[in-house]
């Protein structure tokens, strides 16, 4: 029966404990509260920066300050305690500075950081335990990240040795608003840049968008290269200017490249069926199956039987090629354009892919009484100049003939 009682009476002590001390609470406040750098940027820190000021009318004793926060912002909560100690009535003087860090991933929006304030009390009736809350909320601005990269399917989409057009892509992959984005490609090595325009800008990119810009590029090597990009924007606010400079990394895939060359010393005005000689030679760094070539010509040339196939033709192979061709006879003499169109597979393309190419040359076109190729002249004229020289000797022969007889 005692102990009930006992019992009964130190709940009735705490409960009255509690009562007096919540009298208490809420004793302290923060004046000239200050949240630092504004607005507080995701991957920095934010320092709060404040005075006490206690309305109690009496000393507060052993006063602690214990930081918490909702995740992201601290990522412990509560922090550890921030010691005081002994608080005067009234304006204390001293400032107070909290530093916490904001993590990078802290989506932009705005904060609450509370102080819980414990302190004791001496009162009429004995030492007392009493809190205060203090809210200090703030905006924190997340910065946004500019990534560039190579969109187009690597390394389908760059061959060596020709002109293609890559899709940069620019992506905001971090957060708030990109404005005033600014990129600059360069080439790397074996890389070079065709495009007239290679820097881009972007007034706002929203986070978690892109854009898709076409670069005209000549990819040389084979293997992995890059390209370089500059980059440069501001935040949403236009208060802040990030810049960075990023490789862009490429694929480049061998592949074959042809050179062509005539055999001819040309064709005649008027001709008929006259037979056009090349060579092909494959001076890339792939093999080329299934190549077709086909002839294109302008006037006066029309072909005839345009087109040739070449089953394979590896790297540093070559094969003579002939297509027949007219010549109107109306034509003037001159070198005129003829192209030769290329299609091909390659080992490391896909199943159903098919490249193509093409190479401009010029031939010529002579007059009808022109006699042959420059061997056909030199014989001719070798013929003639011993032909002339014979006739000079029957001649001085003749003369000599003739005196002896006069003599």
């Amino acid at each position: 029966m005692k102990t009930k009682s006992f019992l009964l009476a130190f709940a009735a002590l705490a409960i009255l404990s509690g009562t007096v001390g919540a009298q208490y609470d809420n004793s302290l406040s923060m004046i000239n509260l200050s949240v630092s750098p504004n607005p507080v940027v995701a991957g920095g820190n934010a320092t709060i920066r404040f005075q006490l000021y206690n309305a109690y009318g009496d000393w507060l004793y052993g006063t602690s300050l214990q930081p918490s926060g909702s995740y992201p912002l601290l990522n412990v909560s509560p922090l550890s305690s921030y010691t005081i100690g002994q608080l005067d009535s009234g304006l204390n003087q001293k400032y107070y500075n909290y530093t916490i860090e904001i993590p990078n991933t802290t989506p932009s929006g705005v904060y609450t950081v509370t102080f819980t304030a414990k302190y004791f009390v001496y009162a009429a009736t004995g030492t007392t335990i009493a809190f205060t809350s203090m809210p200090v909320s703030f905006y924190v601005n997340n910065k946004p990240a500019i990534k560039v990269v190579a969109s187009s399917p690597q390394p389908s989409a760059l061959y060596s040795g020709y002109n293609q057009t890559i899709d940069l892509l620019i992506q905001n992959t971090g957060y708030g608003t990109a404005r005033n984005v600014s990129v600059a490609a360069r080439g790397g090595k074996g890389i070079d840049i065709l495009s007239s325009v290679s820097t881009f800008f972007i007034s706002n990119l929203t986070q978690g968008s892109s854009v898709s810009e076409p670069l005209l590029v000549s990819a040389q090597n084979t293997g992995q290269t890059k390209m370089v990009a500059n980059i440069t924007y501001y935040s949403s606010t236009l208060q802040q200017r990030f810049s960075s400079i990023q490789d862009i990394n490429l694929s480049v895939a061998p592949s074959a490249q042809f050179t062509i060359e005539s055999m001819d010393s040309g064709v005649k005005v008027g001709a008929a069926d006259v037979p056009v000689h090349l060579k092909v030679t494959n001076s890339g760094t792939s093999d080329a199956s299934e190549l077709q070539l086909s002839l294109e010509t302008t006037y006066p040339i029309t072909p005839v039987a345009s087109t040739a196939y070449i089953s394979d033709l590896p790297p540093g192979a070559s094969a003579n090629l002939t297509f027949l061709v007219n010549v109107d006879s109306a034509g003037v003499p001159g070198n005129y354009p003829i192209t030769l169109y290329e299609q091909w597979k390659q080992p490391n393309g896909a199943a159903n892919q098919q490249f193509s190419g093409s190479n401009n040359y010029f031939v010529p076109v002579v007059s009808s009484s022109y006699g042959g190729s420059a061997m056909e002249i030199v014989v001719a004229v070798v013929a003639i100049v011993i032909i002339a020289a014979g006739v000079a000797v029957a001649y001085r022969r003749r003369r000599r003939t003739a005196k002896k007889a006069g003599g």
